[in-house]
This record gives structure tokens, sequence and C-alpha cells, in this order.
């Protein structure tokens, strides 16, 4: 059955995000373009977008609501990022949601990538009950969009150099877990 999806690579050209052994604008931007290339020849409809103008965070935010409600109808939103913190040693795969809904989404995909990419699950956080789950009413991305499955994908921890390692070997095979994962919605 054909479905359709709302990606978005999260942050913009101008405001990279994270920046530490990988770049997140760089690799989300990769990731999304690989996971709609893989749900495509499933035969699905993926509507990009990368935000190329915005030059602050409001702007930032906006673009990637507004070109998600562009799009109509369709299966799930997702977003595209890569976590970062000040300790080298904080690595993991974990999900954003809002949605009550939407957790056990959120946990299917991070086990998903996790496993895909050889890399460990996060504990709950947020209010979270389910592994690989945190939950953020403070978002806007998932504050704004909740007619649909929402989710914010936190791939890997860009400030890691195991899970930076993880994701450059398996990177194939976490895109093929997203969108195995994205498929079952």
């Amino acid at each position: 059955m054909l479905k359709r999806y709302c990606i978005s690579s999260g942050h913009g050209w101008l405001l990279p995000g994270a920046i530490g052994i990988l770049n997140e604008v760089h690799e989300a931007r990769r990731v999304v373009d690989r996971v709609t290339l893989e749900l495509t020849t499933r035969g699905h409809e993926v509507v990009v977008f990368h935000d190329n103008d915005s030059t602050n965070v409001p702007d930032n935010i906006n673009a990637i609501v507004r070109a998600h409600r562009a799009t109509g109808s369709r299966c799930c939103d997702v977003s595209v990022h890569f976590n970062a913190f000040d300790n080298p040693q904080a690595r993991g795969v974990e999900t954003l949601y809002l949605r009550d809904d939407d957790e056990k989404l959120a946990s299917r995909m991070s086990h998903a990538i996790a496993k895909a990419g050889d890399m460990p699950v996060r504990q709950p956080q947020g209010g979270a009950t389910l592994m690989g789950a945190q939950r953020r009413g403070n978002l806007g991305f998932l504050a704004q969009l909740r007619s649909n499955p929402t989710i914010l994908l936190e791939v890997c921890f860009v400030t890691s150099q195991r899970d930076a390692d993880a994701y450059n070997e398996n990177f194939e095979a976490i895109c093929v877990a997203i969108a195995d994962e994205l498929e079952k919605v």
C-alpha cells in the first residue's frame, strides 16, 4: 500500500546544529536523502525539506513546520537530527515524541537504528516509559505538528567517537532500518 511521508533534516544550511566529530546538518541531509531513496524505491511518496535560507532558530523551526504542513495529508512527519553533549562518553540513539500515541513508534525506531548501527538505546526520558523514547513538549516541530504520527530522530551523538564510527560503518543499514520502521506506520 502506498504511503506518504514528509521528512526534514534538522536545523538548516545556515544554522548547522551540532558540530563535533560529525556535522549534524550534513549528516541529517544525508540520512534524509538515503531514507527517501529507500522509501520511494519501495513505491512510497516522500516529501523532503531541507532549510537552506533561515538565519535564526525561530525562522528555521517555522520553515520546517510550514513545509510539513504544506504537504497535506500524510502518514508520518519525521525530522532527522543528531545529538551532542559535553561529555564525549555520552552515546546512543533516542527518538523524541510528544503525543502519547507516538511513544511506541519512537521506541521502535530507536531500537531499529541502534540494532542496525550497533549502538546503545538511551534510557527513557521526559516521562517516557519505553527505552529509546523521550517525551518533549518544548520543541516546536513536535508541538506544532500533532495530526499525524510525528517523531524527531536523534540518530547518534556527533560528540562521541564510538557513535560516529558506528554510524559511519553502518550508515546504509541505519537508513534501511529507518525506512523499514516508517513503512510499518
